[in-house]
């Protein structure tokens, strides 16, 4: 009888361990098919770049935009994204937030929620005020929330990145900051 019983167990585990390998297998293929599917989500007519580093951005984001300060620059590579952190003076109440999404990361949809946001004609029934237009060329989305003191403009650059400045001036001045950086580190090269 121990010996049949043996005999089981041995098949038993045996029988697990093709499971196992069966399972390994399909998730090989299935890596293999998400590796070539985030290939394809990519434009053909965009150049190979990569997301800049912080070292980069230290270029990037200006020392100072109008009365406001940096203190700090975070990057993520893995989101494809970047901020800066502006205060007035030494009032951390008073902070403006500078970031840069790049939209073509596998899984972001900053250009996708960029174009819904400017082709929105949504109210807030908390008085926040939606304006979508072209500055200097450039489609631009802002949200004004006067109620909370909170204001934001986003644009698109090159197609591909989301450049946002969010804080407590009117949008035509968060504009004008926004336009400060060196956008010319986010072209192609």
């Amino acid at each position: 009888m121990k010996t049949y019983l043996r005999i089981l167990v041995i098949l038993i585990l045996v029988s697990s361990c093709q499971e196992n390998k069966k399972e390994d297998e399909h998730l090989d293929t299935t890596i293999r098919k998400e590796k070539t599917s985030q290939k394809k989500d990519i434009p053909k007519d965009v150049k190979s770049v990569e997301f800049p580093v912080e070292a980069q951005f230290e270029a990037f984001f200006p020392k100072t935009l109008g009365p406001y300060n940096r203190i700090n620059i975070g990057v993520s590579e893995v989101l494809g994204s970047a901020s800066g952190a502006y205060i007035k003076g030494k009032d951390y109440g008073n902070l403006m937030t500078y970031y840069v999404t790049d939209g073509y990361r596998k899984g972001s949809a900053a250009i996708r929620n960029f174009e819904d946001a400017y082709q929105s004609n949504h109210k807030w029934s908390d008085g926040s005020e939606h304006i979508s237009k072209e500055r200097d060329g450039f489609k631009t989305v802002a949200l004004l929330r006067e109620k909370y003191n909170t204001y934001k403009i986003s644009m698109l650059y090159n197609n591909r990145f989301e450049l946002t400045v969010e804080g407590h001036e009117k949008a035509d001045e968060l504009w004008g900051y926004l336009k400060q950086a060196d956008m010319k580190m986010l072209d192609a090269k």
